[in-house]
């Protein structure tokens, strides 16, 4: 019986093994690259494929450059803070000139929770479970843990902050990747793909945007899993990086073109975006 029960856990661990390495891309290749170059702003966008033995995962990759950390900044559908209103991430991107912008946090989707500072305006105060980002008027990315009880609002745009997002979870502090919480209130399990939109700091005034698709078969299948997603952004020297919006609302926009493919047959309305201006 020993030995029989020694097999089966040998040939349990070899499977597993085998699982492990199939998860690992064969290839990895960057298809596109598009850029923009201007006086106070640079930004180049790599079009990524990971080809796996039976699918593809194509997803964006934007690094960006500023001379002014307040070229960052977000924008709500029809210009106000309200729950009512949805547009494509396209349509607000053009309103502001945008040279680049993805999809936000979806502040006004099912519930109101956390905290909700854009461009300097505290619009939400609220407790949260999630996870939340600050970035801060030098545009410092902060990360506030899980369990803010609210009511800290004024206080923080007194302390600088500019923005404050409330989705997650958070991927990357301090340079390395974190550990997923086992209950969120999108899923965390390791082979869950979906499309996916997230944003993190490299250094002072440099950004990183990651949008992934998914959901289209021939092109990217499932999508991104958030540990790859964490290994990326690790990848590429970011010390801070937090999860957006993503699924169907996952979307990037660069001088007025969608660079990926919605997992939709059309943008999905969305409550607000996150864009770069010159």
């Amino acid at each position: 019986m020993k030995k029989i029960t020694l097999m089966v856990s040998t040939l349990l661990l070899m499977f597993a093994a085998s699982g492990a390495l199939a998860t690992e891309p064969n290839t990895k290749t960057i298809e596109e690259t598009v850029s923009y170059k201007g006086d106070t702003l640079e930004i180049v966008v790599d079009r990524w494929c990971y080809a796996f033995n039976n699918t593809e995962l194509r997803f964006f990759v934007a690094d960006i450059k500023t001379a002014d950390p307040l070229q960052l900044r977000t924008a709500f559908a029809g210009e106000e803070y309200s729950r009512d209103f949805v547009e494509a991430t396209s349509a607000i991107a053009a309103r502001h000139d945008a040279v680049l912008a993805v999809n936000g946090d979806y502040y006004n989707f099912k519930d109101k929770n956390g905290l909700v500072i854009r461009n300097g305006v505290l619009y939400r105060d609220r407790p949260s479970s999630r996870d939340q980002l600050l970035v801060m008027k030098d545009g410092t990315f902060v990360s506030l843990p899980r369990g803010y009880e609210g009511g800290e609002g004024e206080k923080f745009i007194a302390e600088g902050v500019e923005q404050a997002f409330t989705f997650g979870p958070l991927l990357v502090d301090n340079g390395v990747a974190v550990e997923l919480p086992e209950k969120y209130f999108i899923s965390t399990k390791d082979g869950v793909c979906e499309p996916r939109t997230a944003i993190g700091q490299i250094d002072e005034n440099h950004y990183v945007f990651i949008v992934a698709d998914g959901r289209r078969e021939g092109w990217s299948d499932r999508g991104m899993t958030l540990k790859r997603l964490q290994e990326i952004f690790v990848e590429l020297g970011c010390r801070i990086a937090y999860n957006l919006d993503g699924g169907g609302s996952a979307t990037m926009i660069m001088n007025g073109e969608r660079l990926n493919k919605t997992s939709g047959s059309r943008e999905r309305d969305v409550s607000d975006i996150v864009y770069f201006v010159k």
